[in-house]
Order: C-alpha cells, then sequence, then structure tokens
C-alpha cells in the first residue's frame, strides 16, 4: 500500500494509479491531485501523465481498472486551515465515474494541513483497511 500526506499523497496516489498491478492500495491524505497546481498552470505530456485529475478520466483499459476495482483506494481530508478538500472530492468524483469503489472521508473544520492531523489519520486508516 501507498501513503502520504500533502504532496506526499499526490505521489503515493500517482504512483498507485499508475501502476495498480504492483500496489494493493493508496492511503493518500490531504493531497492535491491535480499537479498543475504545483506546475503554476505550464502544461505538457510530462504533467498530464503525472496528473490524476487529468489521466484517470482517459483510462478505459479494463485490466487496469479492474486492479484498481480490486484495492483498497482511500482519500482522505481534513477541512482545517490550509487543506483543500475540493481535490479529494474531485478524486472521488472520476473513481466513481470509472466504478472504482473508494473511501472518501473528509474530517473535520479542526483539522488542519498539519502533522497532528495525519498522525491520527494514518493509524485510523490502516486498521481499516
Amino acid at each position: 500500500v501507498t501513503t502520504g500526506a500533502s504532496v506526499g499523497a499526490y505521489h503515493a496516489a500517482n504512483i498507485f494509479f499508475r501502476r495498480p498491478d504492483i500496489f494493493s492500495g493508496v492511503i493518500a491524505m490531504s493531497g492535491v491531485y491535480d499537479l498543475k497546481y504545483y506546475t503554476k498552470g505550464y502544461y505538457d505530456d510530462n504533467v498530464y501523465f503525472n496528473s490524476p485529475i487529468d489521466y484517470l478520466p482517459n483510462v478505459h483499459d479494463q485490466i487496469q481498472l479492474q486492479q484498481m476495482r480490486k484495492s483498497s483506494i482511500v482519500i482522505a481530508s481534513g477541512q482545517g486551515d490550509y487543506e483543500d478538500p475540493s481535490s479529494s472530492r474531485r478524486l472521488s468524483e472520476i473513481l466513481h465515474s470509472k466504478n472504482v469503489p473508494h473511501w472518501l472521508d473528509l474530517w473535520g473544520h479542526d483539522m488542519k494541513h498539519d502533522w497532528p492531523t495525519w498522525r491520527q489519520m494514518l493509524p485510523y486508516f490502516i486498521s481499516k483497511i
């Protein structure tokens, strides 16, 4: 299982969605899954193929989708300071459109984009998957 928080959540999700044949799942906490956020609008094929928000809608390979469907996928975010739950929601919408089961879990407005949040989240999700 890949896992990460903040930019690590992006990396964990990206490597999982690109290679669901290698990993059994992902726990992504407080991520932004649109690489253009980090490239400040710069866009080319490298950005596209590393931006789950961009490439996942165009995944049609049934073997790859089936591998995702049998995996444990957790997309989590707090809703407090410096969090961006809209990115998690968008990723969830894309997964839903592909019939990929996943767990979108938005924690409270008291959960900030910081280590205390992730220290609570990670053990919780590990115990559930």
